[in-house]
């Protein structure tokens, strides 16, 4: 099995997963939630961790938590560890317990709060375990709303606090969110992540390039060369803004008529990179998905009539991979 990517850096927000082996059972009874909780508190204590949301499967476990000192494998070690220890000799096992190292995805600080965290509570309610999140034990869904006996290092006010000018009214907002996600099941938030390490903005993946670049211990691991195969949205748009010779404003402005590389820009990022829809949006000015889908639509269509434009397109695109 290749060897993950661990960005690990101080104040660090993540989402962590743990699989049992071969899909195997990781908890059997209360009796094992209540030991890995134990283990959970004693850890996030120890490391002054914050826990954004949590969430106990019969097979795996869902973590998304803030580490302040960039502490997460050895934190997590400190978890896995002494469970399974404690596991096998409860129930006569013997062998590896997960399925390899824990899965680990940065995320851009305050990006997919709500939706890796509904994504989280859901997970029951999706594996037909209970019909409303706030009812199952085994999650951290029900200390948002003021449940009893909620843990000192559950950063339930972290997740809420944007949503609402109150508790209550970010509360409200929260359970209606959930519901919205019962009704209209969306897509997983995980699928957006890139090189299966980071989930976030377009600058934000940049800038962990950055970081990352002369820092990596082995440049052989494979997501890391992922990493940086990676077009990002800022590379398609300084090569159109050379094609084209204007400036960045010009291609980021919403309120020009006509603009053509705007438009290819628009093309080629929804092509070449990644990144969401709404994460596009957001940097193109506050656009719309729809509207983002009627400009790559018209351009798409324009090229097959316009030799002109169908050049400048296979340029750009050329010079884009011989860049990366």
């Amino acid at each position: 099995m290749s060897r993950r990517l661990r960005l690990l850096i101080p104040d660090g927000v993540y989402h962590v997963t743990t699989r049992g082996l071969e899909r195997r059972d990781i908890f059997y009874d209360g009796q094992d939630r209540v030991y890995w909780l134990k283990l959970l508190d004693s850890v996030a204590n120890r490391r002054d961790w914050r826990i954004l949301s949590w969430v106990l499967l019969n097979n795996h476990y869902h973590l998304f938590l803030r580490t302040p000192h960039g502490d997460l494998s050895s934190g997590m070690h400190d978890l896995n560890a002494p469970y399974a220890s404690a596991f096998n000799l409860r129930h006569n096992r013997v062998g590896p317990l997960f399925q390899g190292r824990f899965r680990g995805i940065l995320v851009e600080t305050g990006h997919h709060y709500w939706e890796l965290s509904r994504y989280i509570h859901l997970n029951p309610v999706r594996a037909g375990m209970i019909e409303d999140p706030e009812e199952y034990k085994w999650s951290s869904c029900r200390h948002l709303f003021g449940c009893k006996g909620r843990p000192p290092w559950l950063a339930w006010e972290e997740v809420l606090i944007k949503h609402g000018k109150t508790v209550r009214a970010a509360r409200r907002a929260y359970r209606l969110f959930l519901r919205d996600g019962i009704a209209s099941p969306p897509e997983s938030p995980i699928l957006m992540n890139t090189a299966s390490t980071i989930l976030g903005s377009p600058s934000f993946i940049d800038h962990m390039k950055r970081w990352l670049d002369g820092q990596l211990p082995d440049s052989d691991v494979p997501a890391a060369k992922k990493l940086f195969q990676e077009v990002s949205v800022d590379l398609v748009v300084a090569e159109v803004c050379r094609e084209y010779r204007v400036s960045r404003d010009v291609v980021r402005m919403r309120d020009i008529k006509e603009n053509e590389p705007r438009s290819v820009a628009i093309y080629l990022s929804r092509k070449l990179t990644r990144v969401s829809l709404g994460e596009l949006g957001t940097y193109f000015g506050g656009v719309k998905g729809t509207a983002l889908c009627n400009v790559t639509r018209k351009i798409s269509i324009r090229q097959k009539q316009d030799a002109q434009l169908c050049i400048k397109l296979e340029l750009i695109e050329k010079t884009i991979k011989n860049e990366e």
